[in-house]
């Protein structure tokens, strides 16, 4: 890395401050905002053993660069790497696709897939365990819907743990959701190597260094594969460049503190799973789903994995203990259990105690309105993924299939903000895609107007909300001092970006997104269009 790297010529974000066309970036720092004129000092001479780097910007956009706060990183490479799913119209298609990929990749162990979405299928239901068998053959293959939440497995993998039979979740054809799909997922981790881990995850951080991410949140947990993807990630993030932020979803304990913290982790947090997914049949309701049984176990309502008790204890401990807490709640029962876990450790340990710890909550789809001002009050995060909306929450969609009216209380980015939340945002990868500028204009174009963000909103809660969610007061600003996490921007169509007043990019539909151009994380590139 040289001395410096000094962009000119080009339009900086800074909201609230005079516009400049410089940034002087050196040690990792921002050094330097202002004119040309003003940057030209920092050049030096070029016989100078380390001279700084120049970098014309020719009128782009230079910004914060974003944070994805929720990721799955082995995952979402396993996924880049393996069958995506979601162009699969019928059963066949899945069928169709495992086959042919078995048969283009004889060596391997295992076949993971993910994406698929019975609800408009003409016959809607999973592959049959017998179908995989026979597409695959003796290949052990693992089909994940695509909320991650449920999956079908086929005898090569499901014959590796015979006592999957006997979890909650299990059918015999191969359906698996709760402690059944759990314990498959594990199974299902341990055919990979150690390498084949790493391989997957470099290969996801350097698709979010290309869309302008500059850092991660990866959530992890026993469920979602081994305590050493942590460290995993973090070693690849190192040497991508992109910074990492690791959490591991188990509940606090002598013993499971110990282990997040030898590991690294900032927290106990994230998928430490409340309930589960809407589109499973898994997230925890108050009344039944409109198009489940409610003779099904659960009343038709889910199923909720943790107990108002267990939500309490695990956030006093975690607040003693200085880590982040954490849970994924979706379903209006689990979000109001866990934001009763909350009221009932700030007795225990005090409410401020609780607004420094920073706890967070992941996705909260289904809040009620009087249990957003205690959110509000204890400083809790609330992590939450607009490409959920933009996938299934619009008339006609997943939401209202499985909730009818109720759907419209989905997701309430705009109420949330309103009333004090703070917000960090991400895509909960390979549940939705990486994306950055996606991201915002998911956030902008809520189906529902009232719950919309501005621009400035969504962009700031894509960038310094992912750094506070993390405990970083100091990343994601424009200003001098702060770490150089940056990202260059260009129009995908050779015209200029067109801005809009509070010089951030228009996202409407007759506007491109915008193109990155190159990330910088602590200083250093970490993508470049033109190095490819």
């Amino acid at each position: 890395m040289t001395a410096c790297t000094v962009f000119t010529g080009g339009v900086i974000y800074r909201p609230g401050a005079e516009p400049c066309t410089a940034v002087v970036v050196q040690g990792g720092r921002i050094a330097y905002l202002g004119d040309d004129d003003g940057a030209q000092s920092w050049l030096g001479s070029p016989a100078e053993a380390d001279p700084a780097q120049h970098v014309d910007l020719a009128g782009r956009l230079l910004t914060p660069a974003f944070v994805d706060a929720h990721l799955h990183t082995v995952q979402t490479g396993q996924k880049l790497a393996g069958l995506d799913l979601s162009a699969a119209r019928r059963v066949e298609d899945v069928l169709d696709a495992v086959a042919g990929y078995a048969a283009a990749n004889p060596d391997r162990r295992v076949i993971v897939g993910q994406g698929w979405d019975e609800r408009s299928w003409p016959d809607p239901r999973p592959p049959l365990r017998s179908e995989l068998d026979r597409a695959a053959g003796a290949v052990a293959v693992y089909l994940a819907r695509v909320d991650v939440h449920s999956a079908v497995a086929s005898s090569a993998l499901l014959d590796r743990l015979p006592d999957v039979a006997l979890a909650a979740g299990f059918t015999a054809e191969g359906w698996l959701t709760r402690d059944a799909h759990h314990l498959c997922r594990v199974t299902m981790d341990a055919l990979f190597t150690d390498e084949e881990r790493r391989t997957d995850a470099r290969r996801a951080l350097q698709w979010a260094a290309r869309e302008g991410i500059a850092s991660v949140h990866e959530l992890g947990g026993p469920h979602l594969g081994p305590l050493q993807d942590l460290t995993r990630v973090s070693e690849v993030g190192a040497e991508v460049g992109i910074g990492v932020v690791t959490y591991w979803g188990e509940l606090a304990g002598p013993e499971s503190i110990e282990r997040a913290t030898s590991a690294g982790a900032a927290g106990l947090a994230g998928d430490l799973c409340v309930d589960g997914a809407i589109g499973s049949h898994t997230a925890a309701l108050l009344e039944p789903y409109a198009d489940a049984d409610p003779e099904l176990p659960g009343g038709g309502r889910g199923y909720r994995y943790l107990d108002v008790d267990q939500i309490a204890d695990h956030v006093a401990s975690c607040t003693r203990a200085g880590l982040q807490a954490g849970f994924h709640c979706i379903g209006d029962q689990a979000v109001a259990a866990t934001v009763e876990g909350l009221r009932q450790a700030a007795v225990v340990v005090g409410a401020p105690a609780l607004v420094g710890a920073r706890h967070r909550l992941e996705h909260l789809e289904m809040i009620a309105e009087q249990d957003m001002a205690t959110l509000a009050e204890l400083g809790v995060v609330a992590s939450m993924q607009p490409g959920f909306d933009a996938a299934w929450g619009g008339p006609g969609e997943l939401y209202e299939q499985r909730l009818g009216p109720r759907y419209r209380q989905m997701n309430r980015l705009g109420t949330l903000h309103r009333r004090g939340v703070r917000l960090a945002l991400g895509s909960d990868s390979p549940v939705t895609p990486i994306a950055g500028w996606a991201t915002i204009r998911d956030a902008t174009q809520h189906w529902q107007q009232d719950e919309r963000l501005t621009v400035t909103e969504a962009f700031e809660a894509a960038t310094i909300g992912g750094h506070r969610a993390a405990g970083d007061d100091v990343s994601g600003a424009m200003v001098v001092g702060a770490p150089a996490q940056l990202a260059v921007w260009d129009s995908p169509d050779g015209e200029p970006l067109s801005l809009d007043p509070s010089g951030l990019p228009e996202l409407t539909d007759q506007h491109p997104l915008p193109r990155c151009v190159a990330t910088l994380a602590a200083g250093r590139f970490i993508y470049s269009e033109d190095a490819q």
